[in-house]
């Protein structure tokens, strides 16, 4: 056995003793109880070679590692073929997810499944890793399908712990998997749990990775963005855009847009102003990247007063006609035919089939619809608010949007009782919520 392989079996001993001591203090998963041979009762090993066993020390004698891996209901490496296979699997895994290469990540994702089942504790824990990454990156148009998503959706008070037991075991397993991992979690916990220290501390774990390089940076940018940290989210794409970093088009194109997201957030004249050069930036990327940015680019030129923007916005639909649902409170402010707007995102009600995108469409058909004010306000309240996680929409960025509903609708049926509701309620909601109002990234 090879000893990097010894190494990571004994740090996966650590992990997987010290979560099950947890989750079952009286199981015998103490290191005293856990060294003893089931069977004779006698020390497999001592409690100090378990001890620098579990901090990745190694063990010379193989038999006593597999004894301690039976335990778990593991078996060593027996594998090897598979191993190297496995870790040729990350690496054309992190070529694609850098690169943003959506069929690549969907033939991937054919191979992975058809990975034969294992018990060996580093092949299963590296196609578990596999399999989450792949799921969540190569179907991102049907995220309620996605069994991540499922599994993690009620957001319960295990999550935290189930997250962090993960990603310690991708940081054992392969650097380059514990980054995509990270990055992975952290995208589900922007757009689904909206767990506001999850997300700091997916932050801090990134910042502790080794890479330095362009993507680096641009994921730590996108997590500062989403964070409020808006002024280091701009140094970190700067950084991104004015280095010689050899960048993949999406990754350039998706640090373009954030950007100009960030400098309409933090000054919408600038970003006006910013507008025209942004524009050039747009025509110069590959066009089926730039959908998003012509949709940022549209708005900006809306609220800023001019007709232009439109424009920018149809051009932004007709490449990405589900931007519709996504930006469905944004465009609502635009001079549009709102009625080809709701069409286009009812088209995609199914793939983001949730209680909280459902409700958030019928109110703007029923404002569309000349619903009465007072119906609305209660549609707020009583079928979107109670829902305000369970959305395609970060919740950062629908509060302000539906505080600006409410208040219009107040003004109209004198009822200010209802904008009191909604700020108690917000703020006792979930930690991401418990903030000023500011749109994020």
């Amino acid at each position: 056995m090879q000893e990097e392989a010894k190494r990571k079996a004994g740090l996966l001993i650590g992990i997987h003793r010290r979560r099950r001591l947890k989750e079952d203090p009286g199981g015998g998963w103490t290191q005293d109880q856990f060294i003893l041979d089931a069977l004779t009762g006698e020390a497999i090993c001592s409690r100090m070679t378990l001890y620098k066993l579990e901090q990745g020390q190694g063990i010379q004698d193989e038999d006593r590692l597999e004894l301690l891996l039976r335990k778990l209901d593991e078996t060593p490496l027996k594998q090897p073929e598979q191993i190297l296979e496995d870790q040729a699997i990350i690496q054309r895994l992190k070529q694609a997810y850098d690169a943003m290469d959506l069929a690549a990540l969907a033939a991937l994702y054919a191979e992975i499944e058809a990975l034969p089942p294992t018990d060996q504790v580093i092949l299963k824990e590296t196609q578990s890793c596999l399999r989450l990454i792949v799921e969540h990156l190569a179907f991102a148009d049907v995220p309620p399908d996605k069994r991540l998503y499922i599994e993690y959706r009620k957001g319960d008070a295990k999550l935290k712990e189930q997250v962090s037991a993960m990603l310690d075991l991708a940081q054992v397993l392969d650097e380059d998997l514990y980054a995509m991992l990270i990055s992975v979690f952290w995208q589900i916990n922007l757009n689904q749990w909206s767990d506001w220290k999850l997300s700091e501390t997916l932050l801090v774990r990134l910042e502790q990775c080794q890479r330095q390089d362009g993507i680096w940076l641009y994921r730590k940018g996108a997590f500062l963005s989403a964070l409020n940290r808006k002024a280091e989210a701009l140094d970190c794409l700067n950084a991104v855009l004015k280095s010689s970093y050899l960048l993949p088009d999406a990754v350039r194109a998706i640090s373009e847009i954030l950007r100009f997201r960030i400098w309409k957030q933090l000054d919408q004249n600038d970003a006006f102003r910013q507008s025209p050069a942004f524009e050039q930036t747009l025509l110069s990327l590959p066009n089926d990247l730039t959908s998003q940015g012509w949709m940022e680019l549209g708005l900006c030129l809306c609220e800023g007063g001019e007709q232009s923007g439109v424009q920018r916005i149809e051009r932004a639909l007709l490449q990405a006609p589900y931007l519709a649902l996504f930006y469905l409170p944004h465009v609502d402010r635009c001079p549009l035919d709102f009625s080809v707007v709701l069409s286009s995102a009812a088209a995609y009600l199914d793939a983001w089939t949730s209680p909280g995108t459902g409700a958030i469409y019928r109110y703007y058909q029923a404002k569309h619809q000349k619903e009465a004010p007072i119906s609305l306000q209660q549609r707020i309240l009583k079928e979107i608010l109670p829902q305000m996680e369970d959305t395609v929409y970060r919740p950062q960025e629908l509060i302000p949007i539906l505080h600006d509903e409410l208040l219009a609708l107040v003004q109209k049926t004198g009822s200010y009782k209802g904008l009191a509701d909604f700020d108690l309620a917000v703020k006792r909601r979930k930690p991401a919520l418990n903030r000023s109002f500011g749109m994020s990234g």
